[in-house]
């Protein structure tokens, strides 16, 4: 065992020259437009703009097309401010980073969307194929696309069989032009970004830090189908608009076997407004929905206002669901907890989340428990979960739970209930005030 150990530790010490030379090698490419803006009134305490080479000194390229077939993998591609009417496939190691130059910081690529390729899906920048791509700093609007229906998809940003990292970027746009050509579950369409693959992977990606708001179906969408995909979704504010546009829409939606890191994100969706709580749960906003997402998935200090349910789990095990601040939920719970999309929900826990105003306290409560701070679905495999020093405030409930859980150390202030087993109920307690 010892020489073997030292083996793969000089493997390394001979294989890391080449890489260090190969990281040392990468070039900055420079896209730029000399024209942009040139005429334009200066800001205050800015200097003067040029007629010529006004936002971008010094660029090589006038287009991040002709740059990005011109780099080599490793290379940086730094785009100065503009719009840029492009549409990108990026399919080898390099960065993408919008700079500011002159007193401008936004780098705008808003295309017309085409089906490029035969892609899964019309993006304004698709990874596919490969690895170690970072798109940083970027205004990315999908909305110049014509799709009607579900396919092809349309996507703000689509990762395809690669990792890599989107970072401090503005994604928007993500919309058909009547949201309701396509109803169909889990998936719609309508991604601000959209993490999938076809291969076995694994594949990484990160997810940071980025403004995403105008998308119809997801804000990010992470589909583990067909492949092994993690995903850090972290420090992101996604901006939604609920139920108003007639179809399911989620904030950040992991299903079917992929990991999600999902941490510290600022979440808003929109509430039921005239619909009735039954009609809205038909149409329904969900901050973070996990439908049978891999092992290990962390859902971690996110803050998540305005939707119908804040969290909803159907399937999983080994979760982890923390330290959430959940508030303002309107038609169902702050968690929605179900087994059925697996057969099983199961050694999962649910700890130190603080959720309010999860109302109105209506007559809807009595058919199935909803307006709860945490509510489980009985019979559809939840079993072995713990429970516990959760924090609800005003709601019809603290915890609707199951005999198969424990639920430990909960603090509820304004229920009307604090703690009941559904198992042990025909029907669940009036929803009426003392």
């Amino acid at each position: 065992m010892i020489s073997r150990k030292r083996l793969t530790h000089f493997g390394f010490a001979v294989l890391l020259p080449p890489m260090v030379c190969a990281l040392a090698s990468a070039a900055t490419l420079t896209v730029g437009q000399a024209d942009w803006f040139a005429n334009a009134r200066p800001a205050p305490r800015l200097a003067p703009r040029t007629s010529a080479g006004a936002s971008c000194p010094n660029f090589q390229f006038t287009t991040i097309g002709a740059a990005l077939n011109a780099a080599a993998p490793g290379d940086v591609i730094e785009i100065c401010p503009g719009l840029y009417a492009e549409q990108l496939v990026v399919t080898k190691p390099v960065t993408l980073r919008g700079v500011r130059s002159n007193g401008v910081g936004r780098v705008l690529l808003q295309p017309n969307l085409t089906d490029l390729q035969n892609l899964p899906a019309e993006a304004v920048i698709t990874v596919i194929n490969t690895s170690d791509v970072t798109i940083e700093g970027l205004a990315i609007d999908a909305s110049g696309n014509t799709v009607s229906g579900c396919t092809p998809g349309i996507a703000g940003i689509h990762f395809n069989n690669a990792s890599g990292a989107v970072t401090n970027n503005a994604i928007f746009g993500a919309h058909l032009a009547n949201p309701l050509s396509c109803t169909k579950l889990p998936f719609g369409n309508g991604f601000g970004v959209l993490v999938d693959g076809s291969q076995p992977g694994p594949y990484e990606v990160s997810i940071n830090r980025n403004s995403i708001h105008d998308y119809t179906a997801n804000g990010v969408e992470v589909n583990g189908t067909g492949t092994a995909i993690t995903a850090q979704i972290q420090g992101n504010t996604i901006s939604g608009v609920g139920p108003s546009s007639g179809i399911f829409q989620f904030a950040i939606f992991v299903l079917n076997g992929a990991v999600g890191l999902i941490t510290n994100n600022v979440i808003t969706e929109g509430l039921c407004g005239a619909l009735s709580s039954s009609d809205c749960i038909g149409v329904r906003s969900e901050g973070v929905t996990l439908r049978a997402p891999g092992d290990g998935t962390v859902v971690d200090s996110n803050i998540i206002t305005n939707a119908q349910s804040g969290i909803f789990i159907n399937g999983g095990n080994f979760l982890s669901i923390t330290n959430n601040q959940i508030a303002n939920i309107d038609a169902m719970s702050g968690m929605d907890i179900q087994g059925s999309a697996s057969g099983f929900f199961t050694n999962s826990i649910i700890q130190g989340n603080t959720i309010s105003n999860v109302g109105p306290i209506d007559q809807d409560a009595t058919n199935d428990g909803e307006g709860c701070g945490i509510n489980e679905y009985s019979g559809t495999g939840v079993a072995g979960n713990q429970i516990s020093n959760n924090t609800v405030n005003d709601a019809f409930c603290g915890v609707a739970y199951v005999t198969a859980d424990s639920v430990q150390a909960g603090t509820y202030y304004n229920t009307l209930y604090t703690e009941f087993n559904g198992d042990l109920l025909t029907a669940f307690p009036p929803p009426v005030e003392p």
